[in-house]
């Protein structure tokens, strides 16, 4: 007599469940820039760097609470243009985002740049290439306040391209 309350009972869980699960299918989008898309950064170093985007495979996993997850390749050249020297990194990521929050964590590969006085004033600019789980915190207008390098290794850009 137990044997089937208990199959009954793992049915209807079954049932009930599979809506819920179904609806937490992330949706998957591609990440901009497309690859031949480059800027100029300005301020960052004691030059201009070029940034080109030469693959951009990456895309965008949204859940159904809003949270992301970036992955994919991408590889990006970047140029100090005084000097045309330059370096060409895979910095595929991935980068994971939380609902409401203005916290970005990094984890893999990522280059990161913030200009003179965006961790405060008198701070220097950066351009670095890191290495493992980095955590980012933004204010109410988007600026960078805060970075946190975990167990990561950074590499400054700055000095590798002059």
């Amino acid at each position: 007599m137990l044997r089937p309350i208990a199959a009954l009972i793992g049915v209807l869980s079954a049932v009930l469940l599979v809506p819920t699960a179904l609806a937490d299918q992330p949706v998957r989008t591609p990440a901009p820039p497309p690859a031949g898309t480059s800027f100029t950064l300005s301020g960052v170093c004691a030059f201009d760097v070029q940034v080109t985007f030469l693959v951009n495979k990456e895309y965008t996993l949204t859940r159904s609470d809003g949270a992301q997850i970036i992955t994919g390749r991408l590889v990006v050249e970047f140029t100090n243009l005084s000097t045309d020297q330059s370096v060409v990194l895979n910095i595929s990521g991935p980068v994971f985002t939380s609902v409401g929050s203005s916290t970005l964590i990094l984890a893999g590969s990522s280059v990161i740049f913030y200009f003179p006085g965006d961790l405060g004033s008198g701070t220097p600019g950066a351009l670095l290439l890191t290495h493992g789980p980095v955590i980012g915190t933004f204010g109410p207008t988007g600026a960078l306040v805060s970075l946190a390098q975990t167990s990561a290794s950074a590499t400054d850009l700055c000095e590798v391209l002059a």
